[in-house]
């Protein structure tokens, strides 16, 4: 793991800084909720004393992935675990662990998924993008469709039961859960290969 490496003089000691006191609330952790962070944090004429994440698994970099787990999500170009590690973003920011589930405009929170309550001054959405179980189009395949007869819509939304062997890789914690289930549910054939059958999105 690298470690960041802080410098300070009198002169960034002795200049004034606006403190902004301010509850700035900023939901998912994906890269541009990071950017913003960091812009905010390492502003040099600023300091606010109530930034605030909330993610589904706090901050990303803390659980370092090996060369099979980072082999199912796409490569971040904006930061890695270096970078993580070298922000240390957990020294100025409060995180809290949950999933948003409403927003309540006029009383100026929003709810977590555990009925948790979190006030906010300023609110800024970066979920990011978010890979979601297809809904099946119910098209009858001996018809031999073309995609643009078959039904589509993005309004659709797959409300049944997820089948076990179907994974949505979004994060960290996702590919845990795959690989994990990939181990303990591998068939080792006669000339000692390995079969599974896993569905991923």
């Amino acid at each position: 793991i690298s470690y960041a490496l802080n410098h300070t003089n009198r002169k960034l000691t002795l200049e004034p800084k606006i403190t902004v006191n301010a509850k700035i609330i900023v939901v998912g952790a994906s890269s541009v909720g990071i950017s913003f962070l960091k812009t905010l944090v390492f502003c040099s004429h600023l300091k606010f004393n109530n930034l605030t994440l909330i993610s589904t698994h706090g901050l990303p970099g803390k659980k370092l992935l090996d060369t099979e787990q980072r082999k199912f999500l796409a490569s971040d170009h904006c930061f890695n675990d270096k970078d993580y590690a070298l922000m240390s973003l957990c020294s100025w920011v409060n995180v809290v662990v949950g999933r948003m589930t409403g927003i309540d405009r006029a009383a100026k929170h929003v709810v977590l998924s555990t009925g948790e309550i979190v006030l906010y001054d300023h609110l800024i959405l970066c979920t990011g993008q978010q890979y979601q179980v297809p809904c099946p189009t119910e098209a009858d395949i001996s018809q031999h469709l073309t995609n643009r007869e078959v039904p589509n819509s993005s309004q659709r939304r797959y409300t049944g039961k997820v089948p076990c062997n179907h994974f949505t890789l979004n994060e960290e914690e996702d590919c845990f859960k795959a690989l994990t289930w990939i181990r303990n549910n591998s068939i080792t054939t006669e000339d000692g290969g390995i079969a599974s059958v896993l569905f991923c999105r």
